[in-house]
């Protein structure tokens, strides 16, 4: 009995260091699960996360953990995916910056590659350093060095243009490059796009589509429409020479200006045909008509016939004060005489300005670019017969306007990557 009764304290302290380990080891296990970087894979080597660069544009500059990157003065610049973290544990990461670049706060979740945005605010220029923190103490960072430029942001290419005049010009580019001055093509641009900067700053930008209404016609019979291929547009005031950025960029959401629509097409259009009951002046009639909005303007596209032509064409106004109007004969094959011809005359008879014709009628100057818009047979001619040229309108009631401006150069600059 003695014996037994020995063996008993040590029995006790045996069951009590049992009971101590059953309640420690879990708690230890507990501890380790909150504080590890990885929870329950706290046992595994290697490290927590991997930050780096990563897709940028052909303009930025990566070395390392370093990107050269660019800022404007006109928007924000914005580079996504340009940063990517590679988590290697299921957990978050703590993401600032020292110049606001980073809009996430915290990056992550399970284990794989989270894309990163940098966006740079408009006007920095400096380092900026993109810092990815947790709370077990890990951190890494990308340095973002800045610098400031002229140039609208996103765009990889930019056309230079360099035009001389006076007063307001409203120029367009078309997806293929043409280069449009009150809708008479004038060059060939080596970028296209929506992004008009002039003068220090962005122009409010129309995107107008336009289609052939007849087919197998050159130069094209085209014209405004509900759908086909856009013209970017926009209008400058010109002072002597000045430059145009054309930027390959998409159109920025401005909303529409508040234009009324253009005044009907007041004009003597046709010619002096004989009938049985002597000669009658070949007026056109309007089959059809319609009206398209722009950002900027308002258009009104119509058909109209006679006896020996039909007429294509449009008008529209602007928020500068002018308007404009691009007509397209059609004159049928005929032995038809006349003595008069108009394709477009307002009133008056159009005097040599350069390589254009003006009318003065009343308050109003029209500006005309094209064949001549009206001439007198004597003796009688043969009525024009076939498509005729276009006939390019610009009408000034400011009486300030001078004609179309020069294109004196275009070139295009492509942004290339800078670095120290």
């Amino acid at each position: 009995m003695r014996s037994r009764d020995k063996a008993l304290p040590l029995f006790s302290a045996a069951a009590r260091l049992k009971r101590a380990l059953l309640l420690f080891l879990p708690a230890l296990v507990f501890v380790i699960a909150l504080t590890a970087p990885g929870g329950e894979h706290a046992f595994r080597a290697g490290p927590l996360a991997e930050v780096s660069a990563g897709q940028v544009p052909q303009y930025v500059h990566a070395a390392n953990k370093t990107l050269h990157l660019y800022s404007s003065p006109y928007a924000s610049w914005r580079y996504p995916g340009a940063v990517v973290v590679r988590l290697f544990y299921p957990t978050s990461l703590l993401a600032s910056s020292t110049c606001g670049a980073v809009a996430a706060s915290s990056v992550g979740g399970r284990p794989g590659a989270y894309p990163v945005d940098v966006t740079i605010p408009p006007g920095f220029q400096g380092d900026c350093w993109v810092n990815f923190t947790h709370p077990s103490g890990w951190r890494d960072a990308v340095l973002l060095r800045v610098r400031l430029i002229d140039w609208y942001p996103g765009a990889g290419e930019r056309a230079v243009i360099v035009l001389n005049g006076t007063g307001w010009q409203f120029v367009q580019v078309g997806h293929d490059g043409t280069l449009y001055v009150w809708e008479r093509p004038a060059a060939r641009s080596p970028v296209a796009g929506c992004v008009f900067v002039f003068n220090g700053s962005v122009l409010l930008a129309e995107a107008q589509p336009y289609s052939e209404v007849v087919p197998g016609v050159m130069p094209p019979v085209t014209a405004p429409s509900g759908a086909g291929a856009v013209r970017y547009g926009a209008f400058l005031s010109l002072a002597g020479a000045s430059t145009l950025y054309i930027y390959r960029a998409p159109c920025a959401v401005l909303g529409r200006l508040n234009v009324s629509g253009p005044p009907p097409l007041a004009a003597e259009i046709g010619a002096l045909i004989p009938t049985p009951a002597g000669p009658v002046f070949d007026a056109p009639r309007v089959e059809k008509s319609v009206v398209y909005r722009s950002e900027l303007r308002v258009i009104n596209y119509s058909e109209a016939a006679a006896r020996t032509y039909r007429l294509y064409a449009y008008t529209y106004s602007t928020p500068v004060g002018l308007w404009g109007a691009v007509l397209r004969h059609h004159f049928t094959l005929t032995a038809l005489l006349t003595t008069r011809v108009s394709l477009f005359r307002p009133g008056g008879e159009p005097e040599r300005a350069g390589d254009a014709w003006v009318y003065h009628a009343g308050n109003v100057s029209y500006w005309v670019y094209g064949p001549r818009p009206h001439y007198v047979c004597e003796p009688p001619c043969g009525v024009p017969a076939g498509w005729q040229d276009p006939v390019y309108v610009v009408a000034d009631p400011t009486g300030q306007w001078r004609g179309w401006p020069q294109i004196l150069a275009i070139r295009g600059e492509v942004l290339k990557p800078w670095r120290p």
